[in-house]
């Protein structure tokens, strides 16, 4: 998102701006005063406060509410009393629903500022915790879907706010949005993935629960080579080396969630040149790294072969063929893909714009409904918030077009979280090396404020991505 685009971000780069200058300004004239140790002392505070508390990828004012609009949710007013959430009248005893959303206007605390907010969410029996971005004021939405039976039929829920609270007044009302979802998981689905990990980081669990499900990965992901080259030093070996890994493990890892191999092929076409496929379909495109514009190099793991593979170039009319046969060849459903306006890779984007395509091509008619992710945000890199085996909620999203049909909350047990894990660890693009500055942020982090990402994996998707829940809006 650009600074000049966004006024909250203009506000927050002159106020950075404006902490460096102070801190400049004092650390000349310590030092012209002659506080050597002292002036380090100070640098090293101000280093760690900054580090600690004005780091976090927030490219939106935590103060705003979310701007969703629901289109096919059953509505029931709610009620918070005690800390004890209940529904104001009992619902419909044939009320039938598998994802619930309570709409609730969250306001931290002073040390909400400084430590993660959360709400944990009891029924007495099972107990979980939904996390909020630091200095939230806004309306949140709580994934109470695991609970939803039990307010259902009267029962009450017990909230325990930590570093935040509700705010219920007459300007506050708090609303159930309810889902009834068809039955995903007995349906033949489709996954959309732009690169290896996509399906892993969005859908592991659902696909690991799937009775037909086919997985479609459109690219090698060659590229950012970088921590190949110790193995072939010249860059476009390391960047083939790196695409044949990561389409090996894009037909591996989905056996890992009990994928059969004949349901699991790589297109094999190149990282961030999808836009340029999708403008011009006619256009021959060469990978940005490995100096190949040929396909067939990341193709070999596949178990059956494609429309395309005698030509072999990767254009946009090849990968439209390619997708039109798979969606022929394996008749789905059900289609998950990235999220049009809530995921701003280039490459997620395009890839649902070419499937979205290939299906208004196609002569099969049986596609029923679309599951969307994200496993990017627009508005930052840190959510679903809290660490891991919490319960992933709604994104930040503060555009009122966006427009949210139904939600989908599928649940993971304890096993298809920790299998998920071990999914991720498969991954070589999850293993690269930290960033110093990063390693220093989060051990900081976790030495004042007590986050501890590092309990599975150096990569940040092993602290977002494995949670309690998956989360899809559904068309």
């Amino acid at each position: 998102m650009k600074t000049k685009d966004n006024p909250y971000l203009k506000k927050k780069k002159m106020t950075n701006q404006i902490k460096a200058l102070v801190f400049i300004c004092l650390a000349l004239l310590g030092l012209l005063i002659g506080w050597y140790w002292q002036t380090l002392l100070f640098a090293v505070i101000f280093y760690i406060a900054h580090e600690v508390f004005w780091s976090d990828h927030i490219f939106y004012d935590p103060k705003s509410d979310y701007q969703y609009q629901f289109e096919n949710a059953v509505e029931l007013p709610l009620a918070i009393e005690n800390n004890q959430l209940r529904c104001v009248e009992k619902p419909a005893s044939d009320l039938s629903l598998d994802t619930g959303l309570a709409a609730v206007k969250i306001k931290a605390n002073w040390l909400g500022s400084i430590f993660d907010p959360y709400v944990e969410i009891s029924d007495g029996n099972t107990t979980n915790r939904q996390y909020f971005e630091r200095s939230v004021n806004g309306l949140r939405y709580l994934n109470i879907s695991d609970w939803l039976k039990i307010l259902l039929v009267g029962e009450h829920l017990t909230l325990n706010f930590k570093h935040c609270q509700p705010i219920t007044d007459n300007n506050h009302k708090l609303t159930l949005f309810g889902f009834a979802n068809p039955d995903i998981i007995n349906k033949r689905i489709m996954i959309i993935a732009p690169h290896a990990d996509d399906a892993e980081l969005a859908a592991f669990g659902l696909y690991s629960q799937a009775k037909d499900v086919s997985i479609v990965t459109l690219t090698a992901g060659e590229v950012e080579q970088k921590d190949f080259q110790h193995v072939y030093p010249d860059p476009q070996q390391a960047s083939i080396l790196k695409g044949r890994l990561r389409a090996f493990d894009s037909i591996a890892v989905p056996a890992w969630g009990g994928v059969s191999k004949e349901q699991i092929v790589n297109l094999g076409y190149f990282c961030l040149r999808l836009k340029d496929m999708y403008e011009e379909q006619t256009k021959l495109v060469s990978s940005k790294t490995a100096g190949v514009d040929t396909t067939t190099v990341f193709r070999e793991f596949n178990s059956f072969p494609l429309p395309t593979d005698g030509d072999n170039k990767a254009t946009g009319e090849n990968l439209l063929k390619d997708l039109q046969f798979l969606i022929e060849k394996y008749q789905p459903e059900v289609i998950v893909t990235p999220h049009l306006q809530l995921d701003p890779h280039q490459d997620h984007y395009y890839a649902t714009q070419f499937i979205h395509q290939a299906v208004s091509e196609v002569s099969y008619s049986g596609i029923k409904y679309w599951l969307y992710y994200a496993n990017h945000y627009v508005h930052t890199d840190m959510h679903p918030f809290g660490p891991p085996h919490t319960i992933a909620s709604l994104a930040p999203n503060l555009n009122a077009e966006v427009k949210t049909p139904r939600v989908l909350s599928v649940p993971l047990s304890e096993k298809q979280q920790k299998d998920k894990v071990y999914a991720l660890e498969m991954m070589h693009d999850l293993k690269r090396k930290t960033k110093l500055q990063k390693y220093f942020r989060v051990t900081l982090q976790n030495i004042f404020i007590n986050r501890s990402p590092y309990k599975y994996g150096k990569d940040s998707y092993f602290f977002k991505c494995i949670k309690s829940n998956e989360l899809f809006v559904v068309k």
